[in-house]
């Protein structure tokens, strides 16, 4: 068995990790922690009364692991990641892996110049549609012209603890990095070559959002493809969420959310009926079991998460801007916070009061989202 301490007990923890860490026959839970002593003794609790801490260092010193699962906001992750990985745990992190490209730059590097486990919570990149949608890609040709259209987070004004926790992601980051991590990853899976130049427009639909909730990007890549993404949260209605394929050879149409489809090839055309889009957490476990027992992680890797983190960041930067992004200008942007103190990480405001042990989150920069994940 791997035991497994959980740091960060917001919603994703409670409704993504506890549950399949609780019946994953390779993983027992040994302990949580969270800032708010409520939400550590709920999972506590719930996972039968294993030990809670406010202090992620005194779990780490208390309890013997094997490995961690992170569910916390990025500005903190980065150093509980480097301090797990130096007494040799395991360690899955949700997505972003940091607040700040440099930041994730600087992990990225730590990460590759030892061997350790280190695996990001991609949590969609394990459906069935993933991998069909990767087969056919081939059969498609190159270059691919790629559409993804997610809207989700439907507005429901008489439900204020759901517009709150939204509104809190649109003040601290965007709907972009957090859907748009997801489809960075997956579509990655389907090509492979390097990003080469990013447009994007972002905009509020009321005055009262903290942040824009409408977003439209165009990444192009060095072979020819292009991803056009469409994101929504907030939308009284919401569009149908879809992907589409195109390539020389032929073209692919899926709907998330009803899982029906078609697919053309040379002319011959197929009705799809595949499970819709799903969170995949048991799938993500076992990649984490196999990682652990290889010394390494084979996917979900830091690369992989550098890779959505600089993409993102580069259509934020996009938007800001008004103008087109190149790969290259954003590498060697002077803008790109650059650290050399390996724990002198982003500022934020004063205004956030959370304590992740030692650490003050109110002398960080804003969060991708408030508090635990």
């Amino acid at each position: 068995m791997i035991s497994v301490g959980l740091i960060g007990c917001g919603d994703v923890a409670e409704y993504g990790h506890l549950p399949t860490m609780l019946t994953h026959e390779r993983f027992r839970l040994v302990a949580v922690c969270d800032v708010s002593p409520s939400r550590a003794n709920l999972l506590a609790a719930r996972a039968g009364g294993i030990p809670a801490y406010r202090n992620w260092r005194e779990l780490l010193e208390n309890e013997k692991l094997d490995a961690v699962v992170l569910a916390l906001p990025p500005e903190v992750s980065p150093v509980i990641v480097e301090e797990c990985l130096a007494r040799g745990l395991a360690v899955l992190d949700e997505k972003p892996l940091a607040a700040s490209v440099a930041a994730g730059r600087r992990l990225t590097h730590l990460i590759s110049s030892r061997e350790c486990v280190y695996q990001v919570s991609f949590v969609l990149r394990y459906g069935d549609w993933v991998s069909d949608i990767q087969q056919i890609s081939a059969d498609l040709g190159s270059p691919l012209q790629i559409n993804v259209n997610i809207f989700d987070e439907r507005l429901d004004a008489e439900n204020e603890v759901h517009l709150s926790r939204i509104q809190g992601f649109l003040r601290n980051s965007s709907a972009l990095t957090h859907e748009g991590s997801h489809v960075i990853d997956y579509v990655g899976l389907w090509h492979h070559a390097n990003w080469s130049r990013v447009t994007a427009t972002a905009r509020k639909t009321r005055d009262i959002f903290n942040g824009p909730n409408v977003w439209s990007a165009r990444i192009n890549s060095e072979d020819g493809t292009t991803l056009d993404i469409q994101v929504g949260w907030l939308l009284a209605e919401l569009p149908a969420s879809t992907i589409a394929v195109q390539g020389p050879h032929g073209r692919l149409q899926f709907n998330l959310v009803t899982g029906c489809g078609e697919l053309e090839i040379a002319g011959n055309r197929k009705a799809l009926d595949w499970k819709p889009l799903s969170a995949e957490w048991r799938r993500q476990y076992d990649a984490f079991a196999d990682a652990i027992d290889a010394g390494r992680a084979t996917c979900a890797t830091i690369h992989d998460a550098l890779r959505a983190l600089e993409v993102t960041a580069a259509c934020e930067l996009s938007a800001r801007e008004g103008r087109e992004i190149t790969r290259a200008e954003f590498q060697s942007d002077s803008r790109i916070e650059r650290f050399d103190d390996p724990h002198a990480w982003p500022t934020i405001p004063e205004g956030a009061a959370h304590v992740w042990g030692d650490e003050s989150v109110a002398s960080r920069r804003p969060a991708m989202k408030e508090g635990s994940r």
